[in-house]
């Protein structure tokens, strides 16, 4: 790549996916919006994702508003939102917010829409609570179908709990390690790793659950992992041969 296509390539991620106040808001509008907000800005945002003209999968998207944002302000073409027990039908308790309102938005209230989708029919897979959506109950076939589903070169953006700090979280016992070999056994190359640390006060009761564990690992209270889903030979031959299809 040129340094001219890596300068546009550049502009492109670092363009403001969420922007822009809603028009008169009403208040409890207003705060969802800047809490979607806050949430991009920390969990994804830092990793520069491409947005722009892409099909992005929001995974355990809560009421769909963040992602909304990316498809009406952002630049995705599309955005597919999957969240059990979602709360973003219709306009609720007089709420500006209303997501058939968006072309290009697709919300859905079970996760049986991700077996659904054809493989390689989206360009980013966010999720912003990994541990919390999936059971531990086949974990690995559910990383293995989302990164069936991400066309070659496409991105993932997980976050992920870790046991360290929190029995509760990362499943009682996932520190940064496992869920690294987890990933990478998926087929994903990890692009970046982001780690969030808790308080060195919970070392002890860190280093109980995990003695065999460095500091590091212990004290991770959750994890945010760029992902990329790598190209194979056959693909790239198929490359060579039609021209790249992405995003036409």
């Amino acid at each position: 790549m040129s340094l001219v296509e890596r300068t546009r390539d550049l502009a492109r991620r670092a363009r403001a996916a969420v922007a822009g106040r809603p028009a008169a808001p009403d208040p409890r509008d207003l705060a969802a919006w800047e809490a979607a907000v806050a949430l991009w800005h920390e969990v994804f945002e830092p990793f520069s994702p491409l947005i722009e003209d892409g099909e992005v999968l929001e995974l355990g998207c809560a009421d769909g508003r963040m992602l909304g944002a990316l498809v009406k302000q952002g630049g995705a073409r599309r955005g597919i939102g999957i969240a059990e027990a979602a709360q973003w039908k219709g306009q609720a308790d007089g709420a500006v917010w209303n997501s058939g309102a968006i072309a290009g938005l697709e919300l859905h209230d079970s996760l049986d829409r991700l077996e659904g989708l054809e493989p390689g029919t989206v360009d980013l897979v966010l999720c912003r609570d990994l541990d919390g959506l999936f059971p531990l109950d086949g974990l690995e076939e559910r990383l293995a179908r989302i990164h069936a589903v991400i066309r070659p070169g496409g991105e993932a953006i997980l976050r992920v709990g870790c046991a360290g700090p929190d029995a509760g979280a990362g499943y009682g016992f996932m520190t940064p390690t496992a869920w690294t070999a987890l990933v990478t056994r998926a087929g994903f190359e990890i692009v970046a790793r982001r780690h969030v640390w808790a308080d060195p006060a919970r070392q002890p009761g860190a280093a109980r659950r995990l003695p065999q564990a460095s500091d590091d690992e212990r004290l991770t209270a959750d994890l945010r992992l760029h992902l990329v889903r790598p190209w194979e030979s056959w693909e790239l031959d198929r490359v060579r041969e039609f021209g790249d299809q992405r995003r036409r």
